[in-house]
């Protein structure tokens, strides 16, 4: 009778110990959950917080102010400069870059408009180069918001009640992905992500699709008129809508609202940035007639088969969509059939072993890894996780009839591919895997830690590119080899804005430098160069090669040659000639007689004025 009655004593004792468990599990779940942050104003919210402090992060680390470190920002500020100084909308050729010819930039004339309105917002309250100097500053930060935006959005739209909280954790804990957003990055890139995330958003929205699809259209087309690194993206982005109108009638109001949206604002921005006479004009690396025409013929396309599609059976929806699409493309290369080989196919090929080949934008992911070691081993392992959350996100649904996970997984894709190829692709990894990662993560989180806050962040914040990466490196470091040397970095010296002033002290010309010096030339003087970093001026990047290649007795006729009243070299900047060459004779014997040098002995740029030759004196 004792015995049963400790027995039964256990058992309560045991039961009640459960029970407590229990309610002390239950209690942790009620205060502990991830937070549901899918309604827009907690996502609104979120972005604005993770926007705030990536911004503040990104202010507190960047090196680019005021100087420049990179020649496409010294470059764009030089066309906003002679936008607010009184040039026309319309006259944009470059006429201090290759002269008498100049150059016709394939950048946009929107971002130029862009930047210079708020220079001129700035003015008011204080003096222009202060005006110029915040406006570098800030316009970088500003569109770090609606990126974060479309990402937390992005992480919505695949994932579970937590997915917006793990994205905003991820996104805060990564900040290479900000790379192209720091202050002073007044280049196209940041925009053409921000355009690509918002479209990626709105193409795998689950409410409101037809709304979202308006949004997404004008977004896809906004970004290609910045510029085409994207286009792939979009393109997949926008056969979305199609391959989805294929499988479903019911998504025929989203199809027709991308669909005119992408045509009408695409021509619409198409007009406003293209000066007139250059309409008729086709090219494989800017918004041209040839592009607009394929969006033209795709977005109406699009728009008249889902204007058919109620009645449409599902074999006629399909071959007018997979119609519409090689209508497209036909439009597109018809008009320039050289764009089947990309962006640069016009380019000179014969620049592309001393220059093209060794700009770091396009540089492979191997590659990287001996120049950027660290950046690189946290973006493989980001392709890594970004690829395995897409499919896992793509296996949960792959019987519904929603395209939206098998979207991400195929963008995914796409992106790692080309980002392995060529390093500026990265960014589209990180603003469209980071959300995916969140995604999966979120998922998973609620299945296997029953959505608690702490243990799902944990996870996210332990598992993060950022973390992996580091510790990989680290690792890497402190157990094996040396990160090799990646090579001399010209930029702080060369770039700097003391180095050009002894040149702009002298009376302007027409200066011949080696082509990643052009942008700096133009941005801290009143010189023209001969050349500069842009395929466009491929054939003047070779010709100034050769001058620095050819032995010396070669080299006057051909300085002569290309007009130039200065010969200006910057010792640390690599010129890919041999040891018998005029660039290495410049650098190690006296000056030719033909070249008088006028720098000081000490400045980091060497300037030599072009005398007059024989016939001329």
């Amino acid at each position: 009778m004792v015995k049963q009655s400790r027995d039964l004593s256990k058992a309560a004792s045991g039961a009640t110990r459960t029970a407590g468990g229990g309610r002390a599990a239950a209690l942790l779940d009620q205060l502990s959950p991830s937070p549901d942050w899918s309604g827009t104003r907690a996502l609104t919210l979120a972005a604005i917080v993770v926007a705030l402090v990536s911004a503040v992060v990104m202010s507190m680390n960047h090196n680019a102010m005021p100087g420049f470190r990179d020649t496409d920002d010294a470059m764009r500020l030089v066309m906003v400069r002679d936008l607010l100084a009184g040039r026309g909308w319309y006259d944009q050729l470059i006429t201090r870059l290759d002269p008498p010819a100049g150059l016709w930039p394939h950048w946009s004339r929107l971002w130029d408009g862009g930047i210079a309105s708020l220079t001129l917002l700035l003015r008011p309250f204080m003096p222009a180069a202060s005006a110029e100097y915040w406006t570098r500053y800030l316009w970088p930060l500003l569109w770090i918001f609606p990126g974060v935006a479309a990402a937390l959005a992005l992480a919505r739209n695949l994932g579970a009640r937590g997915a917006v909280f793990l994205a905003g954790l991820v996104m805060l804990a990564n900040d290479n992905a900000y790379r192209q957003f720091v202050p002073g990055r007044i280049d196209h890139h940041d925009g053409q992500i921000v355009m690509t995330v918002i479209a990626m958003a709105c193409a795998t929205a689950r409410q409101n699709r037809t709304r979202w699809a308006w949004v997404g259209g004008a977004a896809a087309a906004f970004g290609l008129a910045i510029g085409l690194e994207a286009l792939p993206l979009q393109a997949l982005i926008g056969a979305s809508y199609g391959v989805a109108l294929m499988r479903d009638r019911e998504a025929r109001g989203p199809a027709a609202a991308y669909g005119l949206s992408l045509a009408l604002v695409t021509l619409v921005l198409f007009l406003i940035q293209t000066p007139p006479a250059r309409w008729s004009l086709s090219f494989c690396d800017a918004l041209a007639l040839n592009l607009t025409l394929a969006i033209l013929v795709g977005g109406s396309g699009l728009a008249l088969t889902a204007g058919a599609a109620k009645k449409a059976p599902a074999a006629a929806r399909v071959g007018l969509i997979v119609g519409t699409g090689v209508a497209a493309l036909a439009a597109y290369l018809a008009l320039d059939p050289m764009c089947v080989h990309g962006p640069f196919a016009a380019m000179n090929p014969a620049v592309k072993p001393f220059w093209f080949d060794r700009v770091q934008e396009v540089q492979s992911l191997d590659k990287m890894m001996v120049r950027q070691r660290g950046a690189a081993i946290a973006a493989a392992i980001l392709i890594i996780l970004a690829l395995a959350s897409a499919v896992y996100l793509a296996a949960r649904r792959w019987r519904e009839k929603d395209t939206s996970s098998l979207l991400l997984l195929v963008a995914m894709i796409l992106a790692a591919v080309t980002a392995w190829f060529a390093w500026r692709m990265q960014d589209y990894v990180y603003w469209l895997g980071l959300p995916a990662f969140a995604a999966a993560l979120s998922w998973i989180a609620e299945r296997r830690l029953r959505g608690l806050m702490i243990p799902s962040a944990l996870a996210a914040l332990v598992l993060s590119p950022a973390a992996l990466g580091a510790a990989a490196d680290w690792s890497l470091t402190t157990f094996g080899p040396h990160a090799p040397a990646g090579g001399m970095d010209a930029g702080p010296k060369c770039f700097a804005r003391a180095t050009y002033l002894g040149l702009a002290a002298l009376p302007p010309g027409n200066v011949l430098a080696p082509q990643d010096l052009g942008p700096f030339i133009l941005v801290y003087t009143k010189d023209s160069a001969v050349s500069a970093p842009y395929h466009r001026l491929s054939d003047a990047i070779l010709a100034v090669h050769q001058v620095w290649a050819v032995p010396p007795p070669q080299a006057e006729a051909r300085v002569r040659a290309l007009h130039a009243d200065y010969v200006a070299d910057c010792p640390p900047y690599p010129l890919m000639v041999g040891q018998k060459s005029f660039g290495a004779s410049l650098r190690k014997n006296p000056t030719p007689p033909w070249l008088r040098l006028v720098s000081t002995p000490k400045s980091a740029l060497k300037v030599y004025k072009v005398l007059p030759s024989a016939a001329d004196r």
